[in-house]
């Protein structure tokens, strides 16, 4: 039996399945060590596809003969595809068991990453496109499963969900050149080999997708792109990606321009990195542990808004500066996971709620790195950008007071 059968076996169900039952929803249960990994492997899987890729960009331009837009058109569209189609995944998790969306999903993740290595500007677009869609569903539906099945581990869980967002993306630009000097220079072949780690996934969700699975149950909340509580949540998740991703962009560019070597600051932006990883996880539990959060919240903000500050007055500094950053984005992030499974009064709110949140933060997401662009393009240097990115760093202190605050979205209510 596997790790994910194992958490489904009968003894935690609603009782055992019989035909014409296939969609009975099953009885919360407790999180083994197989359902923990299973969770790993699978959100690995979420980043690999978007962080692969930027490591072996200028040999992809040079050998496909891409301008810069088309290049950055190639890198935006997954993150465009988890905004733009998330609001699907709550649709879907009312009629399909979610183990079987998982196991879809991974297997067009899979098929997509090699599609990526075959070669050409078409496999290439087409394969970044596939992936984004599968990866937005997978990742939208992930809460919902964690509130339905095993509601009283949601922090831990939505913990082990998060970290490996960041070691995903980690290990994948990390690996990127290493794995195309290893398989004969080829990049194509580096972006095809992550199709492995996405079959594992599949591979380990499928025993309990041929079971009779999770649906979320419960009215679908309509009105919840009207509520302000929604709105707050949505929104912090949005300006949180925001200051990341033009962060992720950008400080490279400000620290070789204050005086560092590129190795040396593409060294910097993987420490910050990495040391997202812990933070991620540790939020989510602390979190949960909570009926507020505010106080979480300013730590990371003021964790996160000291190192574009520092930074510009003593870039001399940036190891510490990138250390804090790493710090207060990772715990940003994963408090920015948590909040729709807390703040959701159901499963089918939480879906719902965890769907509006990605689709709104990945579209504003995708504004950052333009806007700390346009800023430098209009200055002619770093230290306004690095002011606007403190900032927005700041901002999320506006939605994430009103989204950390006890309250609970249900289809009937707003509290």
């Amino acid at each position: 039996m596997s790790p994910v059968t194992d958490a489904f076996s009968p003894a935690t169900r609603a009782g055992s399945p019989r035909t014409g039952e296939r969609r009975r929803q099953a009885a919360p249960a407790r999180a083994g060590l197989g359902v923990f990994l299973a969770i790993v492997l699978l959100a690995l899987n979420l980043r690999t596809i978007v962080a692969s890729l930027p490591p072996l960009l200028a040999e992809v331009r040079g050998e496909l003969g891409l301008s810069a837009a088309a290049a950055g058109l190639l890198t935006t569209l997954p993150v465009l595809c988890f905004g733009a189609l998330a609001p699907l995944a709550p649709l879907l998790a009312r009629r399909v068991p979610i183990e079987r969306l998982v196991v879809a999903c991974g297997l067009l993740t899979a098929g997509a990453a090699a599609l990526r290595g075959a070669g050409g500007a078409a496999p290439l677009f087409t394969g970044s496109v596939l992936a984004g869609v599968a990866i937005a569903l997978a990742q939208a539906v992930l809460p919902a499963f964690i509130r339905t099945r095993f509601p009283a581990q949601a922090g831990p869980l939505t913990g082990a969900f998060s970290m490996s967002l960041t070691l995903g993306a980690a290990l994948a630009a990390g690996a990127a050149v290493p794995l195309e000097r290893l398989l004969g220079g080829s990049w194509a072949a580096s972006l095809a080999a992550w199709a492995v780690p996405a079959a594992l996934a599949t591979v380990l969700w499928l025993p309990a997708a041929l079971g009779a699975g999770t649906v979320v149950r419960g009215a679908p909340p309509p009105a919840l792109w009207r509520r302000p509580l929604a709105w707050s949540v949505s929104l912090f998740f949005g300006v949180q990606s925001m200051t990341f991703y033009a962060g992720l962009a950008w400080l490279p560019s400000v620290l070789e321009d204050a005086g560092y070597e590129a190795g040396e600051a593409g060294a910097l932006q993987a420490l910050g990195n990495v040391l997202q990883i812990v933070p991620a996880f540790v939020l989510p539990i602390l979190a949960a542990r909570r009926s507020q959060q505010a106080g979480l919240l300013a730590a990371v903000v003021l964790l996160s808004v000291a190192a574009p500050v520092g930074l510009l007055a003593a870039p001399g500094a940036a190891p510490l500066w990138m250390v804090l950053l790493g710090l207060g984005q990772g715990g940003a992030l994963g408090l920015a996971l948590i909040l729709p499974v807390l703040r959701g009064g159901d499963a089918a709110t939480v879906a719902s709620l965890t769907a509006m949140a990605l689709c709104v933060g990945y579209l504003v997401a995708a504004t950052g790195p333009w806007l700390l662009g346009a800023v430098h393009d209009a200055t002619d240097g770093w230290s306004v950008p690095l002011v606007l990115l403190a900032a927005l760093t700041a901002l999320e202190l506006v939605p994430g007071l009103a989204a950390s605050r006890g309250r609970t979205l249900t289809p009937a209510r707003s509290l």
